[in-house]
């Protein structure tokens, strides 16, 4: 099963522990998480890291974190920090 979530319009620090808790939340239930990243931007690197580490955790658990509809400069902002997208944990649709 999978479930929606869009990011928080500030990706404050405040709201990536909130974050991550909800997708600790979905993994527990046995739920992969598609974030919908249409409307974001850059990503600061606090949020790629959090994003990465969660596609980590459900990838062993047999789950997946989606990326839907992300922008060049969403896309780079994982480069920024050199996270290689096509190698990593995180599925892009």
């Amino acid at each position: 099963m999978r479930i929606s979530v869009a990011l928080p319009a500030v990706l404050g620090r405040v709201e990536a522990g909130a974050f991550r808790g909800q997708m600790m939340i979905a993994f527990d239930q046995k739920e992969s998480v598609v974030i919908d990243c249409s409307n974001i931007g850059a990503l600061p690197g606090l949020w790629v890291q959090l994003l990465c580490s969660a596609a980590a955790t459900a990838r062993s658990k047999q789950l997946s974190v989606i990326l839907k509809g992300a922008s060049d400069l969403c896309r780079s902002s994982f480069e920024a920090i050199g996270v290689d997208l096509k190698s990593s944990a995180l599925a892009l649709e």
